[in-house]
């Protein structure tokens, strides 16, 4: 692998980038995105691991899309952006479905010469990067399971490690429809000609491939059992006393403070940064220097490492109430009975904000896709983009 992908930290560079995408590239996104031309990528915006931690969020991302170029040809981006949220609003009603699969993973072995090619490349793009494209991901997970004959929870537990935009929900149920779980009983299968075509001829596979097989079974089906709604309750900012309020960004939301801004109040602040020792050294490098340019652009912004530290800044500055980014399922990082109950022994309260965008969107991720592609229009009105 010759050229090494680089994802930008700073701001000001990553709405650079997407600038010239939307000026260059977005005009054909919905005629070139399912091509996997190599290791640039430049016919995707290459977002995702900034939409995964809220640094750009996607009214921001939309808006600014919208400023260049219509509603109608914009609409395949636009829904892809949304795939994001329907995953992850269906996962929050769909619980046991993570946990089923956190029980389930095994090992995460990496498969470094298997002598398909396509796959073997992938397998060192994601080492090398933290990325693969969106197309190469469907292949990989469908060579794993059908050829390699590999639990699809190995994969989406390898994919969890090195990927610098790993979602949980994104991830576990893009490798669960691949399996044949998320849609019961229809696979998605990978094929020489597929790959041929959408790599433009850089990898033809015949003859390596199982180009048909059944889907994966399960004793019992998880799609069924779903919430009725999520146990949130809307915060009302101008009901809450921000002279002694705090802000705790984390990594599951970088931009939070811009929703509490603009009500125009004096509030505390601090980024509370976990190690996700788990993780790559790649994805932990990324995540570090975000992390350190977001406390350095705002002012007054402290890093916070501990949950100590952080029960310490909140009674130095005098604090009776934190508001935290909500977490969803897979990403708790505050939402741990330990802090909560420091927080509590010392007369501190807490909120978990979901933001509107998550809020309008998540009570229509109950089934399919398409059903929730239907409100996308009414979305966008809610969240004033139209």
């Amino acid at each position: 692998m010759k050229e090494k992908k680089v994802f930008p930290s700073k701001k000001n560079k990553i709405l650079h980038n997407f600038n010239k995408f939307v000026d260059e590239y977005i005009g054909e996104y919905s005629k070139k995105r399912n091509f996997d031309f190599g290791n640039s990528h430049k016919n995707v915006s290459k977002l995702s691991p900034y939409i995964r931690r809220r640094l750009l969020s996607e009214n921001e991302i939309i808006e600014l899309a919208l400023s260049k170029h219509s509603l109608n040809s914009l609409d395949k981006f636009i829904q892809e952006i949304f795939w994001r949220t329907y995953w992850r609003g269906w996962l929050e009603l769909h619980p046991k479905v993570y946990s089923e699969y956190e029980n389930a993973y095994k090992t995460t072995d990496i498969p470094l010469k298997t002598g398909i090619k396509c796959f073997d490349y992938w397998t060192q793009e994601l080492l090398e990067t933290g990325y693969l494209h969106n197309h190469a991901r469907m292949w990989y997970a469908s060579i794993w399971i059908f050829t390699l004959n590999r639990p699809w929870e190995d994969g989406a537990k390898f994919f969890s490690e090195y990927l610098i935009d790993w979602c949980p929900a994104s991830n576990t149920l893009g490798w669960r429809w691949v399996a044949g779980l998320q849609t019961v009983g229809k696979n998605y299968l990978a094929t020489a000609d597929n790959i041929k075509l959408f790599t433009n001829n850089r990898f033809n596979p015949k003859g390596q491939l199982t180009e048909n097989h059944s889907p994966i079974l399960s004793s019992k089906n998880l799609n069924e059992e779903v919430l009725d709604k999520i146990p949130y309750e809307k915060i009302i900012f101008n009901k809450l006393n921000f002279d002694r309020l705090g802000l705790v960004i984390t990594k599951n939301d970088l931009s939070l403070n811009d929703v509490l801004d603009k009500h125009n109040k004096n509030y505390a602040k601090c980024l509370f940064y976990n190690d996700s020792n788990t993780k790559s050294e790649i994805v932990r490098a990324f995540e570090r220097e975000l992390c350190l340019n977001v406390t350095d652009e705002l002012s007054d912004c402290e890093l916070i490492e501990n949950f100590d530290n952080l029960l310490m800044w909140a009674k130095n500055k005098k604090l009776n109430c934190l508001v935290f980014p909500y977490e969803t399922i897979g990403t708790e990082i505050l939402n741990n009975k330990i802090l909560l109950s420091k927080l509590q022994n010392n007369n501190i309260s807490y909120l978990f904000y979901l933001r509107d965008w998550d809020t309008y969107a998540f009570p229509f991720a109950k089934k399919g896709f398409f059903p929730f592609k239907k409100k996308i229009h009414d979305l966008l009105k809610l969240n004033c983009l139209l």
